[in-house]
């Protein structure tokens, strides 16, 4: 059953007034519960995700979110490299039914908090197994402030908790569903975690919470992070927000008796040692229990994966994640000691899981002291500039790009001093020179040699010339992947494969469904050919240079038909970003459209880091072509 309501003490549109659709903040409820009866037909996957669109519509009233919902089921499949179509994850059937009697027993609630902007759809299997088993469970979704974004931030963050207050006090005063609000219990996931720490701190009468990998604990100091979180807050920004909400005496997992369970993914510190850690669970003085899939990410702890059978270990660990949940709240809310101790007991025996906590290692120590770097990049021989040039830290997220005078300027950390600095541009050969050499400069100057290879001449006559577009041609208004406001040098792109021999570019093609960039932009079109699917040497020998106007949006088409491209195998297509017309703010960013393509993303941090692959989709890049 799912509730449409407003909480009338809370604004949600500024500058609004009270006759507004949108003034007051709107609260949808949705709540599994116990029933004798099943008549009708099952739900289907798809009614529960269609909610999110509907809601993403209702919401607000600047954007179009209509059709979001097949997308996003075609992002799920594609990201789990399933080979299926996105609708046969909304036809699955579940064991959810609509409006059935409310069965005359009374019964323990359970607070569901959503992971970021998510809803109950995303772990509707566990909520089923709740209801099933006699619990009244009330999904909270994941929406912040106006217009409604989930973000890290704690303002947005409290709009969920003070939504799951008003459900309690509203299904109280209502006595829907026969609750017995002496037996409260909590289940949040990933972000909704966090919402759900400080429910309990505001709310010490809740008996138990179950942690599916939530964000109540915290490892700082990954500045590589990822995440494109809902504000486009970086790694960075995401320890600040979070060590905001510790700072504000949110959680308190001290002071608490609220038995507490928490899950962990196992992948959460490959290649990451933390400089800092906030661990509710080892603050927690309440009963408390600590479990690790060794063998997880964060994605097993929703559903989605397991009823795909994405893999036989998906379906295992959410199956282990439903039982034991069950099991523990079925200890506290119902006093059921034993099956718990059992269902523990069968589970920590098995080779993929761990109760012991991650063991913090000691981060490498900086000494805190930087070197500022300048120089200047120009042409061997002719002594002019190189604009757009290259200039980083080899095989680190450590780079910049020169301006249009060939200047430059790079902070580098003193504990980089006996790493290699590579200055590289389109033509000319690369220089590489130890860092540990050139601190002690006032500044660097540095000439490049021009590479002699040519592009091949090809000539394709008219009679027989065939036409085509190869690469991903979506121009997805809801999938994207981009830039923050600072990333020059960064870039991302796609491996495109090519069929004849010899092929012709004629024009490159992309999308931008939304920019935020308040400054405009010069991006350089690249050629890599390829070496174990990564881009291996730029096969250009001039720069091709595209400028986006700020706020611009839309397909863009560049014609490349007088640079001559002639290509013989497949090639890597790449975007980078070299230069901002103006000042970026923090927080701005720029998008490009993300489709279906089995080889992914290629994506690389800054000048002269290492090519990274992200996921199954593509971004939306394509060439036309002739042969």
């Amino acid at each position: 059953m799912s509730l449409t309501l407003s909480d009338t003490s809370r604004l949600y549109k500024p500058a609004t007034r009270e006759n507004d659709r949108l003034h007051y903040r709107p609260v949808d409820l949705d709540i599994w519960y116990p029933s004798s009866k099943n008549k009708g037909e099952p739900m289907h996957f798809g009614e529960l995700f269609t909610l999110f669109e509907q809601r993403a519509v209702a919401y607000q009233d600047n954007e179009d979110y209509s059709g979001i919902t097949n997308e996003l089921a075609q992002y799920y499949v594609a990201e789990l490299g399933l080979g299926m179509n996105g609708q046969d994850l909304l036809h699955i059937v579940t064991d959810s039914y609509v409006d059935l009697p409310v069965d005359n027993k009374q019964h323990p609630i359970i607070i569901y908090m959503a992971g970021l902007n998510g809803m109950g759809f995303e772990n509707y299997k566990v909520l089923e197994k709740l209801a099933q088993s006699g619990f009244v469970v009330v999904s909270i979704w994941s929406v912040g402030q106006y217009p409604g974004n989930m973000t890290n931030e704690m303002k947005d963050m409290m709009e969920q908790v003070y939504d799951a207050e008003f459900a309690l006090e509203y299904l109280k005063e209502k006595e829907m569903f026969n609750i017995d609000f002496d037996k409260i219990g909590v289940l949040g996931c990933s972000w909704g975690g966090m919402g759900g720490g400080v429910l309990l701190n505001r709310n010490p009468n809740i008996k138990a919470m179950v942690s599916f990998d939530g964000s109540e604990s915290h490892y700082f100091g990954d500045i590589n992070d990822r995440n494109l979180y809902a504000n486009e807050a970086d790694g960075q920004d995401n320890d600040e927000y979070i060590n905001a909400i510790h700072k504000a005496n949110l959680l308190n997992p001290e002071s608490l008796h609220t038995a507490y369970l928490y899950f962990e993914s196992g992948d959460k510190l490959n290649e990451f040692v933390p400089t800092a850690v906030y661990d509710y669970y080892k603050k927690s003085n309440a009963e408390k229990y600590y479990l690790r899939f060794t063998d997880s990410r964060h994605e097993d702890f929703i559903c989605i994966p397991s009823v795909l059978n994405a893999s036989d270990a998906s379906v295992n660990i959410y199956t282990d994640l439903t039982n034991t949940a069950l099991a523990f709240f079925n200890k506290i809310l119902k006093s059921r000691n034993s099956e718990f101790n059992q269902v523990w007991t069968d589970l920590i025996t098995k080779d993929n899981i761990s109760i012991i906590p991650f063991q913090m290692e000691k981060s490498s120590t900086k000494s805190g002291l930087k070197v500022q770097l300048s120089g200047h990049i120009v042409d061997a021989r002719s002594k002019t500039p190189l604009q757009y040039a290259n200039i980083g830290i080899l095989d680190r997220e450590i780079g910049t790009v020169s301006d249009d005078q060939g200047k430059f300027s790079l902070t580098i950390e003193k504990e980089y001093e006996n790493d290699t600095l590579k200055i590289s541009s389109t033509g000319y050969k690369p220089s590489k020179m130890l860092i540990k050499d050139i601190t002690t400069r006032s500044a660097l100057s540095v000439a490049l040699e021009e590479e002699t290879n040519n592009l091949d001449e090809v000539i394709i006559t008219a009679k027989g010339v065939r036409k085509q577009t190869l690469g991903n041609k979506t121009k997805s208004r809801f999938l994207s992947a981009g830039f923050r406001y600072n990333q020059l040098g960064a870039e991302m792109g796609i491996k495109i494969n090519i069929r004849k021999k010899p092929t012709m570019v004629e024009a490159f093609n992309f999308n931008i469904p939304h920019n935020r960039l308040s400054a405009g932009a010069v991006f350089r079109l690249n050629f890599y050919s390829v070496e174990d699917n990564r881009p291996l040497d730029n096969i250009l020998t001039k720069n091709i240079l595209i400028a986006i106007e700020p706020k611009q949006t839309g397909l863009v088409t560049v014609d490349l038909k007088d640079y001559g491209i002639v290509l013989r195998d497949d090639v890597i297509v790449m975007l980078e970003w070299v230069a901002s017309e103006g000042k970026n703010h923090k927080g701005e960013a720029i998008f490009f459209s993300l489709g279906l393509l089995g080889n992914g993303t290629m994506y690389k941090e800054s000048s002269q880091a290492k090519y990274k692959k992200y996921g199954s989709l593509g971004v939306g890049f394509n060439i036309e072509v002739s042969y």
